[in-house]
């Protein structure tokens, strides 16, 4: 055998080495004769002599711009999405398998590293040894390219981002490229790619230009800004709603460092002077009138995106010129869309944070509700999206992440989930009011000699919205008029039960009534479309806000259903305990207030329609059986943890009126009906042990506990452990277990 050909065996098993192992190699270390004939074999595209050429031509002693560019830009080219052109609508699934073998084969022979070396070389060594000195826009055209090639080889192979995002002298680099405009773009892409490739938060307080960016970037680039920071600003809470409690909890073992990490970074931007200022204007800028069928049209963005990229053109640059006028058009009016979604979204992580009552006070300082009630005015809210044959409907647009979830949808989501976060718990959430709405408001408490609550009393009316209906009103109506299964019903339900969350408050629940509110939620639940669970969940919620500790709600109740309607009504609730369950705990709850209360000479909770539900003794139990059979450790979530909850609220109230022995003993009639004895009772006995330790390390869950059931959290916990006691108590679960079942638990 010859000396080429074993020399030639011994690079093929090393190209072989290295495409098991993830590692480069580095094509000007192999014989040229070799690597044309690798290249001719395996059909490489003549990637490998294409990245042999770029790198001779980006080392130290001869570093030629014009050709790094052209180089970077013809390995880029494999990668356009123009080039589906070339194939039909059947080869699509080849051409992606292409690009893929391409980005895999860039990687294999070193060209991520390479591009890297060339976007560092400025920092690395600067222009010194050029012969002739680059000029400004060659020097910022080749990180632009060099940016785009990183980004597309992110996306087609699979750990190239994960292994960039370690790497937080490129991170540092990124941030000082976004402060050139024609860099901009493609830098925040790439940081994109990283963060969402990233285990670990980015420490903000280590990018040294930060506060410069905020000096110098313009509205638009920090919108664009904006969706950047937020992987930096949340602790993958999105992620933890998708899943169990049991993983939550296991997650937040490992991850406190990242809750810190996520409440630093945001003090660091709030720090920032003009931050929060700059982006309640962006929240609030007025937006330019478009159809809402080029809103509907979705991945237009990335549509567009990729015309401008497959033809070089910069997106911050002179050359959108050489663009029609009409494209040009389009394409910024669908970035100013997906720019507010993204402002939106990191106002509502600020205000779901740890530092929620400083961001909120600001927020309110600066204007941002009325700004947000005029922008209502101007945006399309129920169009053919909203009015599409329910059958046809995915119930999945409802999350925001959903790639089906159109640039129109995605705005009036994240405007709502925006207008919730602001509201929720919050004293200023009378905001939502204008001047004349708070008159009309504390008309309803002295009418019905209320007593005034302070928040209400103190609120600034030049903070409020202007005109005749304040932002409350708005979304209220625009509820009343959306169709019966529309996605949309869920957050504009949400952003409405915001208001009312926390401490139940007569008045404002009046205000809403008066409205027509209730009757519109007793007539949508009862109607006769097929709901989603979502949407159906998110109706009976709000009827519980609604309802809770008003003796004038229950008697409006029985006003305004008719009895076969009331059947209906319970029908519904009963076969649907998990979306019902707030609407049942509302109940509960205002019975023991209303017998305790101000109202128990003037109001008879058993009286009531309603009342029917809890006390009737045989529809209570299997309203309980229900609820604790709904769920089990494994199956909870930040959703359905409420029935354990509703559960749990049964329970105190019959541990208060000495009736617990009664409830665990119903339970065990039940468990010898169904002939499993013990199936109920041990089920609830580990659900009280998750509880039990879930909570105690959620402080801002039991604040909720406490603040929505005038409930202390202390009682809670003190019910638990007596239903967790030993088997010598009456009030034990474990007291009625059979013995099979005890050695389990």
């Amino acid at each position: 055998m010859s000396k080429r050909s074993s020399g030639n065996k011994n690079l093929a098993a090393s190209i072989i080495y290295n495409q098991v192992t993830g590692r480069c190699l580095r094509t000007n270390m192999l014989p040229q004769q070799f690597v044309e004939d690798v290249d001719r074999r395996l059909q490489l595209k003549e990637i490998p002599l294409l990245l042999a050429k770029l790198e001779r031509n980006s080392s130290l002693q001869r570093f030629n711009i014009t050709k790094c560019s052209r180089y970077i830009k013809e390995l880029t080219s494999f990668f356009s999405e123009t080039m589906q052109m070339l194939y039909g609508e059947s080869e699509l699934p080849f051409f992606a398998k292409e690009r893929l073998r391409i980005g895999q084969v860039l990687n294999l022979f070193g060209g991520v590293e390479i591009v890297l070396r060339i976007l560092f070389y400025p920092v690395t060594y600067g222009f010194k040894t050029c012969k002739i000195r680059p000029t400004r826009v060659q020097q910022t055209t080749l990180w632009s390219l060099c940016l785009d090639f990183i980004h597309n080889i992110c996306l087609v192979v699979d750990g190239v981002a994960a292994n960039l995002a370690k790497r937080n002298e490129l991170i540092s680099h990124l941030f000082t490229l976004l402060e050139q405009r024609r860099t901009f773009t493609y830098a925040s892409v790439v940081l994109e790619d990283l963060f969402g490739s990233r285990k670990e938060l980015i420490d903000l307080d280590s990018i040294a230009n930060m506060r410069k960016l905020m000096n110098i970037l313009d509205q638009q680039q920090l919108a664009n800004l904006c969706r950047v920071l937020s992987f930096s600003l949340s602790d993958l809470e999105s992620v933890e709603e998708r899943s169990t409690l049991l993983a939550q909890d296991e997650v937040d073992k490992k991850g406190l460092s990242q809750k810190e990490m996520a409440d630093n970074n945001q003090a660091t931007l709030i720090g920032l002077k003009e931050f929060l200022p700059r982006i309640v204007r962006l929240a609030c800028q007025p937006m330019v009138e478009r159809s809402s069928h080029f809103l509907d049209m979705v991945d237009f963005h990335t549509f567009l995106q990729d015309v401008f990229m497959s033809e070089g053109i910069d997106m911050d640059s002179d050359e959108q010129d050489s663009v029609t006028p009409r494209l040009q058009s389009s394409f910024k009016h669908i970035h100013e869309v997906m720019h507010k979604v993204e402002v939106f979204y990191v106002l509502c992580l600020f205000l779901t944070g740890k530092h929620k009552l400083i961001v909120q006070k600001r927020l309110s300082e600066q204007k941002l509700i009325p700004g947000m009630c005029q922008l209502f005015d101007k945006m399309s809210w129920l169009n053919e999206t909203e009015r599409m044959n329910p059958d046809s409907m995915d119930i999945e647009i409802i999350e925001i992440g959903d790639h089906e979830c159109t640039p129109q949808t995605a705005l009036k989501i994240q405007f709502l989930r925006l207008v919730h976060s602001f509201c929720d718990r919050h004293e200023n959430k009378h905001l939502l009011l204008t001047p004349r709405e708070v008159d009309e408001l504390q008309e309803l408490y002295v009418q019905n000699d209320l007593e005034l609550p302070e928040s209400l009393s103190s609120t600034n009316r030049k903070l409020c919205c202007a005109g005749e209906k304040g932002l409350l009103t708005k979304i209220l109506e625009t509820l009343i008029r959306c169709p019966a299964t529309a996605p949309l019903r869920f957050w504009l339900s949400r952003a409405i039960e915001g208001f009312l969350r926390g401490r139940a408050s007569v008045g404002d629940q009046l205000f809403l009534i008066k409205r027509g509110l209730l009757e519109h939620l007793v007539d949508h639940i009862t109607s006769e479309e097929l709901k989603p669970k979502e949407i159906l969940q998110s109706s009976f919620d709000l009827l519980g806000e609604l309802m809770k500790f008003n003796p004038f709600a229950f008697k409006r109740f029985d006003q305004v259903i008719q009895d076969k309607q009331f059947e209906k009504f319970v029908s519904i609730l009963t076969s649907n305990v998990v979306d019902s369950n707030m609407l049942i705990r509302c109940l509960v709850l205002s019975q023991e207030h209303f017998i305790s209360g101000r109202f128990a000479t003037d109001f008879s909770a058993e009286a009531c329609k309603l009342g029917t539900l809890i006390n009737n003794w045989e529809q209570m139990i299997f309203l309980l059986y229900k609820l604790i059979n709904s769920i089990t450790v494994g199956t909870l979530t930040q959703e359905n943890v409420s029935c354990l909850n509703t559960t749990l609220v049964f329970l105190m109230f019959a541990h208060r009126h000495g009736r617990l022995p009664a409830y665990l003993t119903a339970f065990v009639r039940e468990e010898k009906i169904q002939k499993n004895p013990g199936f109920i009772l041990a089920n609830l006995r580990l659900l009280l042990e998750f509880w039990k330790t879930h909570y105690l390390k959620r402080g801002k869950d039991c604040s909720a506990l406490e603040q929505s059931s005038c409930i202390s959290f202390d009682h809670w916990k003190q019910v638990v452990d007596v239903l967790l006691s030993d088997s010598t108590c009456s009030t034990s679960v474990l007291h009625y277990l059979p013995t099979s079942c005890t050695r389990d638990c």
